[in-house]
């Protein structure tokens, strides 16, 4: 047999091997390219079918490598044809055993007597045998990368320790939740209302409601044409719930104005989140109490 017709043989026995590499490399980046999408569009709300750039790039590499093996492979199985046409058939070994023994520096066990040691105890002898070569060249290998590690990450000023990246995600993610915060505060209403706990938001509402408020509550809520805020009783029920629907419709019968056209919900809720902090400060001059006494937890509105 010549080496054309050897070769194409060795060439058609690879087909579906190839075949099945290249299902890999395109069937694991669609597969991931369709979980990063579904992921996506679910936490980031961008739109269908636009994967993360990064995502992107993962795909491309892993798509790399798996190109770069499955031609590796086939080179090696070219090697063999070739090294098995020009050995005669005597002469011929497995390329794979060559190679692990090769990589392994193993001394076969009739030659074993020439790697012996002086070490004797109780009839075992020990052998010199040395490190094998794939261990040391990983150990090499191991001790360049760790010396590129140190140099790139502690030295260079490029890149960033895993404390940095984590400051920078966390800045990043508040960032986020003010954009977040910003955009979803327009949604409140009188229904879905929460007390707010946040320090800079409820001094917001300490300066809207100097501003707006103050002149008929009083500066510390303590009451003037209107009620008094910091007492356990009120007119048009306590709570957040309720205190954010009065602010936002007003009483007009009483001369409170609406406030809606004026502050926006998230505004409001600021305001209120800041007049339940009044609750029990005693300011000077309190104006004496009016309406129903309010029990927290019960959100009732009194007409």
């Amino acid at each position: 047999m010549n080496l054309q017709t050897n070769m194409k043989l060795y060439v058609n026995r690879l087909l579906y091997l190839r075949l099945a590499f290249l299902v890999v490399c395109l069937f694991f980046p669609m597969l991931s390219w369709a979980e990063s999408t579904e992921v996506l569009t679910e936490a980031s709300k961008m739109p269908e079918g636009v994967p993360d750039p990064k995502d992107l790039l993962n795909i491309l590499i892993l798509s790399i490598c798996v190109f770069v093996i499955l031609v590796l492979l086939y080179m090696l199985y070219l090697l063999k044809v070739l090294m098995d046409y020009v050995k005669p058939a005597t002469e011929r070994k497995p390329l794979l055993s060559n190679l692990i023994k090769k990589l392994s520096d193993a001394v076969p066990i009739e030659e074993e007597h020439s790697i012996l040691t002086d070490h004797n105890y109780d009839g075992i002898h020990e052998l010199d045998n040395n490190l094998p070569l794939w261990w040391k060249y990983m150990f090499y290998i191991t001790v360049i990368c760790g010396g590129i590690y140190i140099y790139y990450y502690h030295f260079s000023g490029v890149g960033k320790l895993q404390i940095e990246e984590y400051n920078q995600e966390v800045l990043a993610g508040e960032k986020e939740v003010v954009e977040y915060m910003k955009l979803s505060a327009n949604s409140v209403d009188e229904n879905n209302v929460k007390r707010l706990t946040d320090t800079k938001r409820i001094e917001s509402g300490k300066a809207l409601f100097l501003q707006n408020c103050a002149a008929c509550h009083g500066k510390g809520g303590e009451g003037g044409v209107g009620p008094n805020l910091t007492d356990e009783y009120w007119l048009h029920g306590g709570g957040v719930k309720n205190v954010f629907k009065t602010i936002k419709y007003g009483v007009p019968q009483k001369g409170m104005i609406s406030w809606k056209t004026q502050l926006s919900p998230g505004n409001i809720q600021e305001v209120t989140s800041f007049i339940l902090t009044l609750k029990g400060s005693n300011p000077a001059n309190a104006k004496a109490a009016q309406g129903e006494k309010y029990e927290e937890g019960k959100d009732t509105e009194i007409k």
